[in-house]
């Protein structure tokens, strides 16, 4: 209960921001970047006229004639309708005496980023946590991301190392094994249209999951016809095996058909198929779990195949 209550309290640090503006400038002189959501029933760009200017003309791409889904207005401003991806492009509005140059707009349309999907997991006690996100709505704009974790109160925010920075995960080092106060990791999405965050608060043992394991090799056994001897190896990523023995499970099938079964955990790394139809092709799996039940099961390792032992 201590972790929950230090969690309750370490939320409002990290309070998620969103905003959805009806667009975004970003000037440059005659040069301005304007940003505006996908499905927006209008957009508007306006046009710095000259005194004496009472009409503008617009192009499109450099390109002059009638602008689609769009109208100008007295104002000289240019407004588009129910904007869409296929209206992305650069707009110009000029001076109709002279053709010159009033503003140069390049709209950008796309969403503000919605709450990162995050997913946090340790392959073996004592070693680094791995983090990953994804935004489950594509933004169609360019969204960076800031990812920090912080241990407990007083605790300084510190960033989540990625291998680019354009990755999708990054690892969090010298994490507790035996902490009850969470750590929490934080993902911040940011594009021109807004920000929004997402949080994933664990505790190590709440996240175990170890990889595959290794090596494994299905054999016959001489003069036994029914039966078919399984060997493996712990994954090598997972550390400590002696304080932080490992349980498995084995999924096997016969060849030919579409069905598996699966035994019950065990803590060894040897096992014996037993019930085998002799002569037919098993092909077989195995997954691994902290044995104390913490965390998830392993992914499945490389499957193995092998045929019982046939009488001369």
């Amino acid at each position: 209960m201590l972790w929950l209550l230090t969690l309750a309290l370490l939320l409002p640090a990290f309070a998620a921001s969103y905003k959805d503006p009806a667009g975004l400038k970003q000037e440059e002189g005659l040069v301005a970047r304007h940003y505006a959501p996908l499905g927006l029933a209008e957009v508007v760009l306006e046009c710095p006229a000259p005194k004496g200017v009472s009409v503008v003309e617009w192009r499109v791409n450099r390109t002059a004639g009638p602008i689609w889904e769009a109208s100008v207005r007295e104002d000289g401003s240019l407004a588009l309708w129910n904007a869409s991806l296929a209206q992305e492009a650069e707009y110009s509005c000029h001076d109709p005496r002279t053709g010159q140059v009033l503003r140069r707009v390049y709209l950008k349309l796309g969403r503000p980023p919605g709450k990162p999907s995050i997913w946090c997991s340790a392959s073996s006690y004592g070693g680094a946590v791995s983090c990953t996100w994804k935004l489950e709505t594509e933004t169609h704009l360019d969204t960076s991301f800031i990812t920090t974790v912080r241990h407990g109160m007083g605790m300084e925010e510190q960033e989540c190392l990625r291998a680019s920075s354009g990755a999708d995960s990054c690892t969090i080092a010298d994490v507790s094994l035996f902490s009850v106060v969470p750590y929490i990791f934080n993902v911040t999405a940011v594009n021109p249209l807004g920000t929004r965050s997402g949080l994933f608060p664990f505790l190590i043992n709440q996240i175990i999951r170890p990889d595959p394991p290794e090596d494994l090799k299905v054999s016959a056994i001489p003069g036994v016809s029914r039966k078919l001897r399984l060997d493996w190896k712990p994954p090598s990523s997972w550390l400590f095996l002696e304080y932080f023995p490992l349980k498995y499970v084995i999924r096997y099938s016969r060849d030919g058909t579409n069905s598996s079964k699966m035994t019950r955990s065990s803590e060894q790394s040897s096992f014996v198929l037993t019930g085998i139809h002799p002569g037919a092709t098993y092909h077989v799996q195995v997954a691994a779990k902290d044995y104390l039940d913490n965390g998830e099961y392993s992914a499945w390792s490389s499957a193995a195949s092998g045929t019982a032992w046939i009488p001369g």
